[in-house]
C-alpha cells in the first residue's frame, strides 16, 4: 500500500508537470496530502451511505477538519476531536434540559460556555487547544440547532457522534496503512538542523567573539521552541513514545541551555581577569567532543587542565564564572546529543526524570479572544433573532463556529477574510457540483471522481500559510453546504435557501473578527514585557521560580513572543534596544535562580556553609540598590577552591563563585535599564 500510493503520487506529479509547469513551486508533498485525504473521504462516504446515516455529510466535513500533512498530526487531532465532540455534547444536552423553554438564558449559557472554551483554547497550544474550542463550537452546531425543537438534541447528539467517529476512523486507516509521513522524523530533522548555529554560537563564545546581539539568540530559541509542536504530533506514532519524547525534550532543553551559557560566556568572559592559561584549559576541554560526564565531570576536568599549566592554581570570581558555564555549557552538549539518540533510535535512558518544557500563557490575548466570541455571539444572535428567519439558527451556529476557531489565531482579521472568501467559493463549487454534474451519476465511484479536484484544490490552499483560511473554510463546509445527503436534492430553492445563512453567518464572521477588538501588536508586547518585569520582581525579592528547565523554557517563550509582537510592528532602532533591555531583565532573573541554587548546595558543606547563607541573603536585591558592593564582599567570604580542598568542595566553591558573580555582571548591565524603566526606584525602600 505504501509503495502503491507512492508511485501513484509521483504519477500525478509528473503528468500535472507537463500541464503546469510550475508544479515545482508547489508545497512538498502536496499531491500525498491530498491523496490520503481524497481516500479518507471515499472510505469515510462510502461507509456512511453504506450504514445509511443520518448525516453523512459531517463524515466529510470531520476528514477535512483532521486533513494534516503528517501521519502523527492527523491521529492526535482525531483523538483531540473525539474527545473535545464528546464534552461538547454533554454540555449541549445539559443546556437544553436546563432552559428548552427560555431562549434568552438558553442562548446567554450557549455564549458564556463559548467564550470560557475559547479562553482555555487560547491558553492551550497544538491540538489540546483544539479540543478546548470543539467542546465550545460543538454547543453551537448541537444546542443552537435544537432551540425550536428541544426533544431532539439527543438524537442529533447521537447522529453527530456516530459521523465524526466514522470519519476520524477513515483518517486513522489510511493514514497508517498508506505510509503517510511521520512527525517524529520531522522532528529529529529539525534538531539535527540546530545543531550547527548552536555549535556555531558555542564557539564563538568560547573565542569572545560573541556579538551577535539579543534578537539574533532569541529567534534562534524560538526555532528551538518551535519544536513542541512537531513533538506533541510525534508521540502518537512512536513506539515508547513517552521515553522517546522526553528525549526530544531533553535535546531541546539542553540546547537552550548551550544558548544561555554561550551568552552568558561570550559576553562575559572577554573581559575579566582570567588567566590565558585558564581560556586555553576550557577551549581543549570543549574540542574533545567524545567527552561525555556531567556539569561536574567537566568543571574536574578544567580544574585538572589548568593546574596541568599553573600548580595549584586557585580560580578567582571571573575565572569560576568561566569555568562554570563553560562546564555547564559542555555538559547540555552530552546531554543534547544523548536525547536525540533516545528520540531516533528509541534506546537508552538519556535522563531519569521527566524533562518538563513550560511555556508562558498570554492571558491578555486569551481574554480578548473570549470577550470577542462573547459580545460576537450576542451580537450574531441579536441579528437572528431581529430578522426572525425561520432558518437563522444555522447562521448562528455557523458564525458561532467561525468566532471560537478563530479565538486562537492572531491574525483574527485573516481568519476572517477567510470566511469571506472561502464561504462563498465553497458555494459557487457546491452549486456547480451539484446542478452541473452529480446530474450525470448518482453512485458511489462517481461522486468519488468528481471530489478529486474539489479536494486537491482544497489540500493545496491548506498547505500555503497565505491561504490556509481560505483553504479551511472552503474545504471543510463544503459538504455541509453541498447538503450531501442519501437522497440528495437538486431543488435550487432549497440550496439557495440552505446557503444564504452560511453567507450571512460568513458576513457576521468577517465584521467582528476585523472589527471587533482587533489585534494590538503593541499592547501584546507590552504585556509580554510585563510579564518579564514581573518575574524579574519576584526573583529579586526571592520568591521566584527556581532554577530548572521549566524556568529556562519559560524564560525563553516569554522572550520569544515579545520579539514575535515586536517583529509585527515597524522596525525601529529603538526595537532592537528594548528588546536588548529586557533580554538583560531575563539574564538577572536567570543568574539570580541558579546562584541561589549553588547557594542552597554550598551550604550542606561545611566549610562552605558560612559563606553560603551570607550570599543568599545578599542575593535579595532591594533598595537603596547598592546591589555590586554587597556582591562583592560576599564573593570575598567565600573560601578560594585550592588544589587541597575535597573535589566536591572545589566544585561547589567555583559554582558558587561563579553564581553570585554571574548575578552582579548581570546587575550591572540590567541596572541602567531598569532606572530607565522606572523599575527600581529609591522610594520604594522600606
Amino acid at each position: 500500500m505504501p509503495d502503491l500510493q507512492a508511485h501513484s503520487a509521483r504519477r500525478i506529479h509528473d503528468i500535472m508537470r507537463n500541464f503546469l509547469p510550475r508544479t515545482d513551486h508547489l508545497p512538498a508533498g502536496w499531491v500525498g496530502f491530498s491523496l490520503r485525504t481524497w481516500c479518507s473521504l471515499v472510505l469515510g462516504l462510502a461507509t456512511a451511505f453504506w450504514l445509511q446515516l443520518d448525516n453523512p455529510l459531517l463524515v466529510g466535513v470531520t476528514v477535512m477538519i483532521l486533513a494534516q500533512p503528517l501521519r502523527g498530526q492527523a491521529l492526535s487531532k482525531a483523538f483531540y476531536r473525539l474527545l473535545g465532540t464528546m464534552v461538547g455534547m454533554g454540555v449541549s444536552i445539559v443546556l437544553v434540559a436546563v432552559w428548552n423553554q427560555q431562549r434568552g438564558p438558553f442562548l446567554g449559557g450557549v455564549a458564556l460556555w463559548l467564550a470560557a472554551c475559547a479562553f482555555v483554547g487560547s491558553l492551550e497550544r497544538d491540538f489540546r487547544s483544539y479540543a478546548a474550542l470543539l467542546s465550545g463550537y460543538t454547543v453551537a452546531l448541537v444546542a443552537v440547532n435544537c432551540i425550536d425543537t428541544p426533544q431532539n438534541v439527543f438524537n442529533i447528539a447521537v447522529s453527530r457522534a456516530s459521523a465524526i467517529t466514522l470519519g476520524v476512523f477513515a483518517v486513522a486507516v489510511v493514514n497508517i496503512l498508506s505510509g503517510s509521513p511521520e512527525a517524529w522524523r520531522g522532528l529529529a530533522a529539525g534538531l539535527k538542523q540546530l545543531i550547527r548555529p548552536l555549535s556555531e554560537t558555542a564557539r564563538a563564545a568560547l573565542q569572545h567573539m560573541y556579538d551577535r546581539g539579543a534578537q539574533a539568540d532569541i529567534r534562534l530559541g524560538a526555532r528551538i521552541l518551535a519544536l513542541t509542536t512537531p513533538l506533541s504530533y510525534a508521540r502518537t506514532e512512536l513506539e515508547r513514545g513517552g521515553t522517546r519524547a522526553n528525549g526530544a525534550r531533553l535535546a531541546m532543553v539542553s540546547m537552550l541551555t548551550i544558548l544561555d551559557c554561550a551568552r552568558g560566556l561570550g559576553r562575559h568572559t572577554g573581559h575579566g581577569n582570567i588567566d590565558p592559561a585558564v581560556e586555553d584549559a576550557i577551549a581543549r576541554v570543549a574540542r574533545q567532543t567524545d567527552l561525555r560526564t556531567d556539569q561536574s565531570g567537566f568543571t574536574t576536568h578544567i580544574l585538572d587542565a589548568v593546574r596541568a599549566t599553573l600548580p595549584g592554581h586557585a580560580p578567582n570570581a571571573d575565572e569560576a564564572f568561566a569555568i562554570e558555564r563553560a562546564a555547564r555549557m559542555l555538559s547540555a552538549r552530552t546531554r543534547m546529543h544523548a536525547g536525540q539518540a533516545v528520540l531516533t533510535e528509541g534506546t537508552g535512558n538519556a535522563h531519569d526524570r521527566t524533562v518538563s518544557i513550560a511555556v508562558q500563557p498570554n492571558y491578555l490575548l486569551a481574554l480578548i479572544g473570549a470577550l470577542r466570541v462573547l459580545v460576537g455571539f450576542s451580537f450574531a444572535a441579536g441579528v437572528c433573532v431581529i430578522t426572525g428567519l425561520p432558518g437563522a439558527t444555522v447562521a448562528l451556529a455557523q458564525t458561532a463556529l467561525t468566532l471560537t476557531l478563530a479565538a486562537t489565531n492572531v491574525d483574527t482579521a485573516r481568519f476572517g477574510m477567510g470566511a469571506i472568501i472561502g464561504l462563498p467559493s465553497s458555494v459557487m463549487a457546491a452549486a456547480l457540483l451539484n446542478f452541473f454534474v452529480l446530474l450525470h451519476g448518482a453512485d458511489m465511484p462517481f461522486l468519488a471522481l468528481t471530489l478529486l479536484p474539489q479536494t486537491f484544490l482544497a489540500c493545496l490552499l491548506l498547505m500555503r500559510p497565505s491561504t490556509a483560511a481560505i483553504g479551511f473554510n472552503y474545504g471543510v463546509f463544503f459538504f455541509a453546504i453541498l447538503g450531501l445527503d442519501n437522497h440528495q436534492s437538486y431543488n435550487p430553492t432549497e440550496f439557495l435557501n440552505r446557503n444564504i445563512f452560511y453567507l450571512l453567518a460568513a458576513l457576521l464572521a468577517f465584521i467582528i473578527l476585523v472589527l471587533l477588538f482587533p489585534p494590538s501588536p503593541r499592547r501584546q508586547r507590552f504585556w509580554m514585557a510585563s510579564t518579564i518585569v514581573r518575574a524579574l520582581e519576584r526573583q529579586m525579592a526571592g520568591r521566584g521560580e527556581a532554577d530548572s528547565p521549566a524556568r529556562l523554557t519559560r524564560a525563553y517563550d516569554r522572550l520569544a513572543q515579545m520579539q514575535f509582537w515586536t517583529d509585527r510592528l515597524p522596525g525601529s532602532s529603538s526595537s532592537a534596544r528594548q528588546m536588548e533591555s529586557f533580554t538583560t531583565f531575563a539574564e538577572l532573573d536567570g543568574a539570580l535562580a541558579r546562584a541561589r541554587t549553588y547557594a542552597r548546595q554550598a551550604q550542606a558543606i561545611t566549610l562552605l556553609r558560612p559563606a553560603a547563607e551570607r550570599a543568599q541573603r545578599e542575593l535579595l536585591l532591594h533598595a537603596p540598590w547598592d546591589v555590586a558592593p554587597r556582591l562583592r564582599e560576599a564573593m570575598a567570604a567565600i573560601p578560594a577552591p585550592q588544589a587541597q580542598l575535597p573535589a566536591q568542595t572545589q566544585i561547589a566553591a567555583i559554582n558558587l563563585l561563579a553564581g553570585v558573580d554571574g548575578v552582579m555582571r548581570a546587575w550591572q548591565a540590567a541596572e541602567p535599564r531598569l532606572r530607565h524603566y522606572g523599575i527600581i526606584k529609591t522610594k520604594k525602600a522600606g
